[in-house]
This record gives structure tokens, sequence and C-alpha cells, in this order.
């Protein structure tokens, strides 16, 4: 089975993967570019090996391509994704706030059929299952294994899901007519080269929705104090502080959010997203102080850089806004000819 990177076309055959099967065209090798010819292990088509006529080769497990060998710097996201694999998920909370936020900050609209959407870092699915509500075909990676939590719990049709790096994707530049990346691009060693790898990808005439975090605050948020030391900690050992510290602020020390944030690194969601049981405040401030405080970088970035980068990247009818983590980018490829 060949597979090659394109739009829609035809039906679907090849190996399982999820609830679907994985069509013939979605993937390339990340290394050279060339199709990939998938060879099943005896007994499972839904695991054996992608390989391409430059002697590369990819394991697939359970029906999830493997293009990466390991984590790397991404390895706490896999942590906390495995830990709170449900937490963020509106389909867990029974409130649209990733719904509302995800609209919001793209602006796209709800149903997007006969559309090939691509979802950079993927993390437990959060805008994942929203993506896969409009109708579009989805193509969505993670560089850590939290790429196997998504590629679990979600098996719709219209989603494919593999383990791969940001920077050696296994699809075709100008092949999707979306490009979606939210919360990732400030926790990738090359911001530059992560958002130019990204816009690569979009077709001409398509679109790039991305946000970073705001450089403005690099300074004022008190979490850039003490990550010389908690990025350098243990996930697990951190983690650990992270549930026994932020339960006893929470139950001690009244609502400041955000202020609280100028003097402790600790997420305090009490008040912020009404609608949450106070048990789910809790986790939601457990995992995201994990989160600011884990990652191996944290790079922000200002609205300056970003509208700079999307002009060198030839890229048409900018947009940016403060909203949800930082900064939110819009923007289109335009066609030959247009501007």
């Amino acid at each position: 089975m060949h597979l090659r990177a394109g739009r829609p076309e035809g039906g679907r055959t090849g190996m399982r993967h999820g609830g679907s099967r994985l069509t013939h065209h979605i993937y390339v090798c990340p290394l050279c570019q060339r199709g990939l010819t998938f060879r099943s292990a005896e007994g499972d088509p839904s695991a054996g090996v992608l390989s391409c006529e430059g002697d590369h080769s990819f394991p697939v497990s359970e029906g999830l391509p493997l293009f990466v060998e390991d984590e790397g710097y991404s390895a706490s996201f896999g942590f906390q994704w495995q830990v709170h694999r449900a937490t963020q998920l509106d389909s867990s909370t029974r409130m649209p706030l990733t719904c509302d936020r995800f609209f919001k900050g793209t602006r796209w609209p709800d149903r997007m059929e006969g559309e090939t959407i691509l979802e950079a870092g993927c993390g437990s699915g959060r805008f994942t299952e929203i993506l896969a509500s409009t109708g579009a075909e989805i193509c969505s990676f993670d560089y850590s294994r939290a790429a196997e939590v998504t590629a679990s719990r979600f098996r719709h049709a219209n989603l494919r899901v593999c383990q791969a790096s940001i920077y050696r994707m296994p699809y075709r530049p100008g092949s999707f007519d979306r490009v979606f990346c939210y919360g990732v691009l400030q926790h990738c060693p090359d911001v530059k080269g992560a958002f130019f790898s990204l816009a690569r990808m979009v077709r001409p005439g398509g679109h790039l929705a991305v946000d970073v975090y705001d450089r403005r605050l690099l300074w004022i948020h008190s979490r850039y104090r003490v990550r010389w030391l908690t990025r350098r900690m243990s996930k697990e050992r951190l983690y650990r502080w992270c549930r026994k510290l932020v339960p006893l602020y929470m139950k001690i020390v009244p609502p400041l959010h955000p202020w609280n944030l100028l003097v402790l690194p600790l997420k305090d969601y009490r008040g912020v997203l009404p609608g949450l049981s106070r048990e789910q405040e809790i986790e939601w401030s457990i995992l995201d102080t994990f989160d600011f405080l884990s990652p191996r970088f944290d790079t922000p970035q200002s609205m300056r850089t970003m509208r700079a980068w999307c002009e060198e990247a030839g890229l048409s009818a900018i947009e940016l806004s403060r909203g949800g983590n930082g900064i939110e980018v819009r923007a289109r490829r335009p066609v030959a000819g247009q501007g």
C-alpha cells in the first residue's frame, strides 16, 4: 500500500488506525518526502512498518505511525496528557470551553466538509474532538506520547493521528486547506523554525491559525523566576509537588487570579471558568501549574515578531490579537497572482 500526502480522493484502504482506515494518500517519509509502503505484521493489520524507497522505515503500533524514536524535549507533555487524559475535554466537562476558545480564536466556520486540516500538537485531544466535529478530514500529530492518548480515545472516520516532529512532518508541503496549532510553538526549541514548518503546509488560498505566549509577560509571570529549577526536576517529582501544593494553596488562600501569579507560580481556576465543579477547578489548576513549570522550553514572542514571521513566510490577510494563552495569529497563503 502506498501512502502520499494530498486531498481526499476515492475510498479508504489500508491498515486500521483507531476506528478508521489509513487512507492511501496521507503520509510521506518525513526524511526524504518519498512515498511510503506499509507492511503489516503477521496476524495483526494494525501493526507493522512504513518504509520508503530511500531505506527509511517507521514502526506502526496499534494503528499509530511512529515517525520519531522518542519524545525528546516534549516528554513532560507526554506525561501530563497520560495523567490528565480527559481533564480539559468538552466531552468530559460537559461545557463548551474548548469549543468556544477554538472558534473565537480561529474565526473558522463550524462546518468544513471537503477540507483537509492539519493539527500540530494534539495533546490529549482537547481541540482534536472539536476539529473532528466539523466534518473536515483531520490529520493530527504530537511529538510526545500524547499521540497515543488521542489515537486511542477518538475513533472518528475523518481523523488520522501519528507521532511526529513539527520540524519533520510526514506530509507534503502545501497539502492542507487549514493548519491549526495552539499551545505548542513556545515550547519548541526553535520557535521560528516550527512556525515556518507549519506555514509551509498551507496550500495556496488556505488558512493558518496558531498561538504563542505573549512576550510582555516574560518578566511579570513568577514562573520565569523558578523555571531554572522546575524544568530540571524529574517530571514525576514535580508533578507530586504540584499535586500537593496546589490544593493546599486553594484551601488556605482566597481566589486572587491572576494577581497571585505575580508572586506564586500556582494556577488557580477558582471562579475563572464558571460551571466547573470544585474538583474540576483543582484538577485544571494542578494540570496548568505543571504545564507551565515543567516544559524544557518556554519562549514567548511579541506581536511585532509574529507579524514579521508571517510576512517573511509569504502569508497575507494577517490578523493578530491577544487572547487565549497569549497572542493568536490568523493568516492565509495567497493564491498565485493575488495579494
